[in-house]
């Protein structure tokens, strides 16, 4: 009850006036006179084109508040002064953009005098006390190979993407799921059934700007511990119409290197479509190519096979080819089908925006205007599936009124769906997978099994894959009221809403049949699904459809309210508060026709909720900008935790159907916690600036974490903690920013991440087995620490870019025990290496823009246009440090090797032709242009594969004494990884060993 009434204490604190920058900027400066420098009172600026603007007071000073990102001109006039304009004044979100102005005094005249200049820009952000990158929609659309918004978040320096679903986990230094906070106009964009951020809601066509703050950030921004995302859309202009249509193409392709999977070749058919070896079998065959046979099980031939069935050894190489749809089917005499197919489809990508004034209504609702936008992408899969696309369709509606020249209100509405296959590789890289338990390709060195050929069948089988569509939404609407000069309030409203369809693939296979061999019918197969198990005849299997399914849903409401005042030109006071609900429907059901036995149902509904309250300063001086916050959050889980004891026969399958109703619960406690927050900044000369930040950061568990029940054939399998704590994250950076020659900027931080608190999952085993699941505690914690280096030129005629670097350490562990046992001799044994802590390990990323480009009007004029000028050439370049493991498996020094480091570059040529009032650009885009190779362990067909290639390596590894006996292990400098030595035994699923090849894309962009 006591944190109650704190709670509620710290939000009547929240209720004074403060400043919400989430989605403005704000202007501000002097106005002196030219020739004596003394202050000028009662000037008027004015923001050209909107009706906000400011008068001087009497130290000359002036500040305009709630300014949206973009450039403007700022113009100011006065009796008695010529009127002065500076044009090209760059507004970013969360930031004072200072405009100083010298009026040169004018005669009175019956002629208006006024002078015009650019502004200067703003190499260093001195009121910054974090590290951000605040970049506009033209910066990320003209760099190569950038079609949504998680491609432009991977080029800000300590960011990367972590691509595991439609999805991907955004890792901010190394902070991914549950870390991050996304913010669209001010309304927070996060699927709360997965704590995820929803970047598949935003098209580029839409964006106004992305400002990315990766620590530091201020008490305003609850939820997070490592990065806030902070996107401003368009509003439609209120005058005119204007839109934009980006189209690109990508030619169809394969996506991986080497044969297809249905081309004899391949090293899934070979043994058995290779006339050298296919009747004779594998021990007689290839007598010339030892390497082959050692690549496969034995395979006694089709001479073999046969006897035991009623056909030909002929007819059951064909039956082998009919059930793999291999290249040749379509040669059969009688009833043929066609062979199978994938890389055969293009890949496109349309975004389009459109805005303007509402017709016939937009005068008398407050100039109401609209702007609306839409995107439909699609990647073909890299492997066949039971779709041909990862698709992807979001679509954008936002009205805009001025209701008066104090109030405007903004409604908007997004949404999204995502039309994929569970467990499949994505589109985009071979090397990216959707999430689910029934991978295509598996690597060995994280298994450490061996596999028959059997384990691969999905590749042949593409109904294995169910379909998985992702629907989202977000309807949102903001009031905002400007009270004054230095005050104004914004309320927001927002749902938002998530919802997952992972069902059948919808068609049973027919039971028709098509065609004999020998006496053998044969149908379909293996297309369409079918309840029970069906043999390819090499040990792989088409059997029935996926089991699992999954049809849970989230919705939440969002209400926050933000208040703004500035005190004097010293002091901006932010405070607000912020409420959210959840309405969490959780349903995963296995579903297997014929196996009743193991089939089951987990169902729930859980209404959690949250509240939060901050109050922060921002001191402007001439010497030190300072943020200064406190925050409060509230969470209640609002459920019962389970208090059974640890090895209850509750968990056991004869409960297992009755489980929520008969396990005992109590109610799991609300949490509360405090979060100071101080930022400094200080300019140390006019070219540079020192600043630091302190925080606490908290973020909430996953709905799966806290409520989840997963069941299986032996019982409850896992089941989710409601009372688990908020994780936290107590993060610490320095850094320094330098202005050289006016043009460049170059950015130094140290950062330290103390993360403690955070969710790990547990396993609980009794005597028999027969207890056996897995929960979530708050053991884990981590470590991480690094540095950053960025040099960046970011205006320029001809020249622009930059260069960043991003050097962490991460040291990651648990305390306490992962596994838990009754039987109290295996809790001894098993549990000797508790706790359990990781060596620090460094992961480099470096990443390079350089972009060149010819003025609009550079050389010769023919016919109107200038076909030199217009012309931009740009070239994106990634590095990224290998994954450490541990060599060999078992070795007391684990993470001893490093896999070796993955490198691309992607260009674009793009010329753009400006007509009076539109511009067409044509650009192609070159991805992988340098063809760089990067060895996958995919490719590996087994544990004996890896070793192979491991053993056949030159490592340093081997020159220890350990390995003194072997005189087969060769020391030397490779790398895993590596693949270019003669000597090196390579991977044996050649197709599975090379992907992302050289591909050009084709594209036009339309602004209008």
């Amino acid at each position: 009850m006591n944190k109650k009434l704190l709670f509620i204490t710290l939000l009547v604190i929240g209720m004074v006036p403060h400043l919400f920058g989430a989605t403005t900027g704000k202007i501000s400066g002097t106005v002196t006179d030219a020739e004596t420098g003394e202050p000028l009172v009662g000037a008027n600026v004015v923001v050209d084109g909107t009706d906000q603007g400011a008068a001087t007071d009497a130290e000359g000073e002036y500040f305009i508040l709630n300014v949206p990102p973009g450039t403007y001109s700022v113009t100011v006039s006065m009796m008695g002064y010529a009127r002065t304009q500076k044009t090209d004044v760059r507004v970013t979100v969360d930031h004072t953009s200072t405009v100083n102005f010298e009026l040169e005094s004018s005669a009175i005249t019956g002629e208006a005098v006024e002078i015009t200049a650019t502004a200067q820009r703003d190499v260093i952000q001195f009121d910054m006390s974090a590290s951000q990158i605040s970049v506009g929609v033209e910066e990320v659309t003209s760099m190569p190979s950038i079609t949504n918004m998680e491609g432009a978040l991977t080029q800000m320096v300590g960011v990367d993407v972590s691509p595991t679903s439609s999805n991907p986990d955004v890792m901010v230094r190394g902070g991914g799921r549950g870390q991050n906070l996304l913010m669209v106009d001010g309304q927070t964009m996060v699927d709360n059934q997965s704590n995820r951020p929803m970047f598949n809601m935003i098209n580029l066509s839409a964006v106004q700007s992305i400002n990315v703050v990766k620590g530091g950030f201020n008490a305003e921004y609850g939820n997070v511990r490592s990065g806030v995302i902070n996107v401003v859309t368009k509003n439609g202009p209120a005058e005119s119409y204007s839109g934009s249509i980006d189209m690109q193409y990508t030619p169809a392709h394969y996506k991986h290197r080497g044969y297809s999977i249905f081309d004899h070749r391949n090293y899934f058919l070979r043994p058995y479509l290779d006339p050298e070896v296919a009747f004779v079998g594998t021990a007689k065959g290839w007598e010339d190519k030892p390497e082959l046979r050692e690549q496969y099980n034995d395979f006694g031939g089709w001479n073999q096979f046969a006897q035991d069935l009623a056909m030909s050894p002929e007819e059951a190489q064909k039956m082998f080819m009919w059930r793999h749809r291999a290249e040749g089917v379509e040669d059969f005499e009688g009833v043929s089908r066609q062979p199978g197919s994938y890389g055969d489809i293009p890949d496109y990508n349309i975004d389009a925006s459109f805005g303007g004034p509402v017709p016939f209504i937009s005068d008398p609702l407050g100039d109401l205007r609209f702007f609306a936008s839409h995107r439909t992408s699609n990647e073909a899969f890299g492997l066949p599936t039971i779709r041909d696309y990862f698709s992807e369709k979001t679509s954008q509606l936002k009205l805009t009124s001025s209701l008066t020249t104090n109030m405007k209100l903004t409604v908007e509405g997004l949404y999204g769906e995502t039309n994929t296959v569970s467990s499949a590789p994505r589109a985009s890289g071979m090397d990216q997978y959707m999430v689910g338990g029934n991978s295509i390709l598996y690597s060995p060195i994280a298994t450490g099994y061996d596999y028959v050929l059997g384990q691969n069948g999905s590749l042949y089988y593409p109904s294995a894959l169910n379909p998985f569509d992702i629907y989202t939404s977000m309807v949102g609407l903001s009031f905002e009221h400007v009270l004054s000069q230095s005050t104004f309030y914004n309320i927001r409203i927002s749902q938002t809403m998530a919802s997952n369809v992972a069902d059948t693939v919808g068609r049973p296979r027919s039971d028709e049949v098509l065609r004999y061999f020998g006496d053998v019918p044969v149908g379909e197969e293996p297309l369409g699904y079918e309840v029970g198990i069906m043999s390819m005849f090499d040990g792989m299997d088409y059997t029935g459809e996926g089991a699992t399914r999954d049809y849970s849903d989230a919705t939440t409401f969002n209400f926050k309210f933000d208040l703004v005042s500035q005190i004097n030109n010293n002091n901006q006071i932010k405070t607000g508060i912020d409420f959210t609900y959840d309405d969490l429907n959780i349903h995963y059901e296995h579903n297997q026709p014929g196996d009743v036995g193991n089939n089951w149902v987990a169902k729930s509904r859980k209404y959690p909720h949250r509240f939060g309250a901050y109050l922060q300063n921002k001191l402007e001086f001439q010497g030190m900008i300072a943020n200064v916050g406190l925050r409060a959050d509230y969470l209640d889980p609002n459920a019962g935790a389970y208090s059974a004891n640890r090895y209850s026969d509750y968990f056991k399958k004869e409960y297992r159907d009755s489980f929520e109703s008969l396990v005992p619960t109590e109610e799991a406690e609300t949490k509360i916690n405090l979060s100071p927050r101080l930022g400094i900044s200080h300019p140390i000369a006019e070219t540079a600036k020192l600043y630091f930040n302190y925080g606490h950061f908290y973020s909430n568990p996953t709905s799966n974490e806290l409520y989840t029940i997963r069941k299986d054939a032996r019982g409850t399998a896992e089941v989710g903690n409601a009372d688990l704590q908020m994780q936290k994250t107590i993060a610490y950076e320095l850094g320094v920013e330098y202005s050289l020659f006016n043009a460049y900027m170059l950015h130094l931080s140290g950062y330290y991440k103390d993360i403690t608190q955070q969710i790990n999952y547990i396993t609980f085993e009794d005597y028999t087995g027969a207890v056996d699941y897995g929960t979530y505690t708050n053991n884990n914690y981590q470590d991480i620490k690094g540095f950053e280096v960025r040099l960046e030129k970011r205006f320029g005629q001809w020249v622009t870019g930059w260069v960043n670097y991003d050097y962490m350490v991460v040291t990651t562990g648990y305390v306490g025990r992962a596994n838990y046992f009754e039987d109290p001799r295996r809790q001894r044994l098993e549990g000797l290496t508790n706790p359990y802590q990781e060596r620090p390990l460094p992961e480099p990323v470096a990443q390079a823009n350089l972009r060149v480009m010819s003025p609009d009007d550079f050389g010769p004029a023919l016919g109107g246009m200038n076909p030199l000028g217009g012309i931009q050439a740009s070239l994106l370049y990634s590095y990224r440090s290998g994954d450490y493991f541990t060599y060999p498996q078992g070795n007391p020094e684990e993470n001893n090797v490093q896999w070796k480091a993955r490198q691309n570059a992607d260009l674009r040529f793009n010329k753009r032709f400006n007509f009076e009032n539109y511009s067409v650009g044509l650009f192609v885009d070159i991805a992988n242009v340098f063809d760089f190779k990067y060895l996958e362990t995919s490719g590996f067909a087994s544990a004996q594969d890896y070793n192979d290639y491991m053993e056949s390596l030159h490592l340093p590894l081997y020159g220890k004494d350990a390995y003194a006996d072997n005189p087969d292990l060769v020391e030397g400098d490779d790398q895993p990884g590596d693949y270019k030595q003669d000597y090196i035994n390579m991977p044996n699923r050649e197709f599975l060993t090379f992907f992302n090849p050289r591909t050009v894309t084709l594209g036009l962009r339309v602004n209008f």
